[in-house]
């Protein structure tokens, strides 16, 4: 069996940036670590994530559920997260028209880029509903507010870029602290993941504590918004997060991942912020919502003088039957 070599880790690598999956330029250094002295209070938060799942799909047409939601933290550290859940149905020769009308309604222009597969169409409406979701608690948050998106402020489509813009100058306008935080990032350097390297390093270099790493992504200007770090936020925690700040005047970048560490010491889900936590668990579809609205589906067809069955047996895939077997 061959063995990879130190040179294979660190060769030049590539960039997909349509994927997300970005190069990092220039070395890792480790005096390039930012030590965060200790977690700080955060009065106010806000956190918005989606959610999507395949209900139906038959080959040529699907539908899909798709879920937006906030939690909100308030002054005593409770913590009230509500959403809103939605189905998206379309077929393979009206997909491109469904797009244009949802992505017409949240950017007032045509978009330039389709969506190739349904799958994808459901990814991308549910891409668009974090973002207006996001939009409408930035408008009602007061300033001096922290607001956490779940992923990126990476507009991975250039047609994307519009809408991040606008959420962008709308919490500088307002004074609000707006953060990505990513559970998975796809930015890496030579051939490494970059997130779990730094993980790595920085436990070498700084021990169990609080830090950032600053990582410099300017070829990508016009497409990343704020400024990328990689963060460890709180000492007992396995994981590091990529983090992009939208920077406020008078609140430097320490200061705004020291309030995001102050979020990070729920028990369950230790260095990771908790109202980001408690809004996933919210807008999460899982198999029991999936099976209530496919039965809700059937029931409102055969209501409708439809033939439930005969879309039953359109959906049937026999990787179903292949994979029960294993």
């Amino acid at each position: 069996m061959a063995r990879a070599s130190t040179e294979d880790f660190d060769g030049d690598g590539s960039s997909d940036a349509e994927g997300g999956i970005l190069q990092v330029k220039g070395p890792i250094l480790p005096e390039r670590f930012i030590s965060i002295e200790s977690s700080r209070h955060c009065e106010r938060s806000a956190a918005i994530d989606g959610g999507s799942a395949t209900i139906l799909d038959c080959g040529s047409f699907i539908v899909g559920a798709i879920s937006a939601g906030h939690a909100i933290s308030d002054t005593s550290g409770a913590c009230q997260a509500e959403s809103r859940l939605s189905l998206i149905g379309a077929s393979h020769a009206d997909k491109k028209s469904i797009y244009r009308d949802i992505f017409e309604k949240a950017v007032g222009a045509e978009p330039t880029d389709y969506p190739a597969t349904l799958d994808s169409l459901v990814g991308r409406a549910r891409n668009i509903a974090e973002l207006e979701e996001a939009a409408k608690v930035v408008r009602s948050a007061p300033e001096g507010s922290l607001v956490m998106l779940d992923g990126a402020l990476w507009a991975g489509l250039g047609d994307f870029a519009p809408l991040i813009e606008k959420l962008v100058k709308s919490a500088s306008e307002r004074g609000i602290c707006l953060v990505g935080v990513s559970k998975r990032s796809m930015l890496y350097v030579g051939h490494r993941p970059l997130v779990p390297y730094l993980a790595r390093l920085g436990k070498k270099t700084l021990g169990d504590s609080l830090w950032a790493y600053p990582v410099a992504l300017a070829e990508y200007e016009g497409r990343t918004f704020g400024a990328t770090y990689v963060a460890h936020l709180h000492p007992m925690a396995q994981f590091a997060f990529r983090v992009d700040i939208n920077p406020l005047p008078g609140i430097a970048a320490d200061e705004t991942i020291a309030m995001l560490a102050g979020l990070s010491d729920d028990p369950g889900y230790i260095g990771y912020p908790y109202p980001l936590a408690r809004v996933h668990n919210e807008v999460a579809i899982g198999d029991e919502t999936r099976l209530e609205l496919r039965l809700g589906m059937r029931r409102a067809l055969s209501s409708a003088g439809g033939d439930a069955a005969l879309v039953e047996e359109f959906s049937r895939n026999f990787h179903d039957v292949l994979d029960g077997g294993v």
